[in-house]
């Protein structure tokens, strides 16, 4: 009787059935190569009457040797099926689970239209305002969260997309007004004199998302970002209870992967005002000024979603779109906050 010994590469060796979870390894690997960034840009600045400046851009870039993650040991899609044996047994690397390997073999592309516009201080005045009309593409944002897996380890173009922190438009408005004289009377000018007002008002497009599947139905050994069939609009009603069309969505055959490109949906935008009132009090024959500041940060209670259900329920043989807070959100930014504050210099 021959007893096979158990080594590094294969820890399963002499184990007739593989185990349901073997341990699962993160490797770097060889040889890594030095992120490289090209940056490009191209703009035209122009004075509009005495106090107002603008800019226009074009702002680009291109990244290569990007690091990013992949598993080595995917089994081949489907084979486990065909063979009728345990997906363990026909990974590339016998005894190991999932391998995920940083590699820097990435790259991304970004391109953007940049505005802005700032009128210096007159007549109590001043203001900026930028705006910014961009896209970013890459096939994966980050090189430790597995979310950005790619499913398909064979194809990572299938993976090619929009970046996880893509904004098509992003607009940020700022504003100090200092307000005129309200009175002349002596014994109230201390008090009612000398306000001013400050507001930071953004407004931004959602980031991009896509849905992921609950089970491995490809046949690799795990989810790893498993992306299902699109059958129909994706655009649904953007409500709370159903940010987009849970209904659009279809299980793939068996062994295969889905037809949905990664980050192809949008969540929600930012819509939000910050505003403050502040005066600067200054103590008569004393080098002690003090500041009385009232804030209110997301003024007008508008509500910001955030975290979307995206993990759609699959079974072996559909999908139940309806489970799992599936196309439901399920978080927010925070609500209205107001703050006084007295800041003393002295």
């Amino acid at each position: 009787m021959t007893i096979n010994t158990p080594s590094f590469p294969n820890p399963a060796a002499g184990i007739d059935t593989p185990s349901a979870a073997p341990s699962t390894l993160t490797a770097i690997s060889n040889p890594l190569h030095a992120p490289t960034t090209q940056q490009w840009s191209f703009g035209v600045q122009h004075q509009l009457l005495r106090t107002m400046v603008i800019n226009v851009a074009y702002v680009g870039s291109h990244a290569t040797h990007l690091m990013h993650l992949m598993n080595l040991n995917a089994a081949p899609p489907g084979l486990a099926t065909l063979l009728k044996v345990n997906v363990n047994a026909v990974r590339p690397y016998q005894g190991w689970g999932a391998i995920n390997s940083r590699e820097t073999s990435g790259d991304s592309n970004y391109h953007s239209l940049q505005v802005s516009a700032n009128r210096r201080m007159a007549k109590g005045l001043t203001f900026g305002l930028a705006y910014t009309w961009s896209k970013s593409i890459d096939i994966a944002s980050s090189d430790y969260f597995t979310g950005d897996l790619p499913a398909d380890t064979s194809n990572t173009r299938r993976e090619r997309g929009p970046s996880d922190f893509d904004r098509t438009h992003v607009l940020n408005i700022s504003t100090i007004y200092k307000l005129p004289r309200l009175t002349h009377v002596a014994v109230l000018s201390p008090v009612v004199n000398g306000w001013e007002l400050s507001g930071i008002s953004r407004f931004n497009s959602g980031k991009p998302f896509d849905v992921v599947m609950s089970s491995d139905v490809a046949g690799i050994g795990g989810t790893q970002n498993q992306r299902p069939n699109v059958i129909g609009d994706t655009h649904g009603p953007q409500t709370t209870e159903q940010w987009f069309n849970r209904n659009a969505f279809a299980r793939p055959a068996s062994g295969t992967f889905g037809n949905m490109g990664r980050n192809s949906l949008r969540g929600p935008g930012i819509n939000k005002f910050d505003l403050a009132v502040f005066k600067t009090f200054t103590m008569r024959d004393s080098k002690l000024r003090w500041q009385f500041r009232a804030e209110m940060f997301n003024a007008f209670n508008h509500p910001s979603f955030t975290t979307i259900g995206t993990s759609l329920t699959t079974s072996a043989t559909a999908v139940d779109p309806n489970a799992n807070n599936f196309a439901v959100v399920t978080d927010t930014r925070d609500a209205r906050v107001v703050q006084f504050a007295i800041k003393m210099n002295f």
